[in-house]
């Protein structure tokens, strides 16, 4: 059946990007918020724990332990708002700012390869049906 062949698809896309170390030095998560605090550092805005949990769907505690684990490295510091004391923002460092930039060049020297083997062609028509894909999933998601 469809159904079931669309969903184990995307279990096996997800285990393997989640549950396999892309690159040694950077878990999938802890990279992850680092790419969305970097992304946001740029763009002159702060984010804050709830903001990444709001963006990422992690659920509070684990985000606290991902944090807890950025903090230890040196990554990332936590610095109440001027503008609302109520407010902790994070901001990356500028050595979580260099091992994220390296970690991510590891990465998308990954997805290259895995274009080179798909090809892209194919990648290219993949790409649109899987944001599309993620946005309807997110919809239907937030309906329930």
């Amino acid at each position: 059946m469809l159904n079931e062949e669309l969903l184990s698809a995307w279990l096996r896309l997800g285990a393997v990007i989640d549950n396999q170390r892309l690159v040694s030095d950077l878990p999938f998560n802890e990279a992850m918020v680092c790419g969305l605090l970097l992304r946001a550092q740029e763009q002159g805005c702060a984010l804050t724990a709830s903001d990444l949990c709001a963006q990422t769907r992690i659920l509070k505690s684990q985000m606290n332990a991902i944090l807890h684990a950025l903090e230890k490295k040196g990554f990332l510091l936590r610095q109440r708002s001027q503008s609302d004391l109520r407010r902790m923002e994070l901001f990356l460092l500028p050595v979580g700012v260099a091992r994220y930039r390296d970690s991510h060049r590891q990465t998308l020297a990954l997805v290259d390869r895995l274009i080179a083997s798909m090809g892209q062609e194919a990648v290219k028509s993949l790409v649109p049906l899987l944001v599309q894909a993620a946005d309807n999933f997110d919809r239907i998601l937030k309906e329930v």
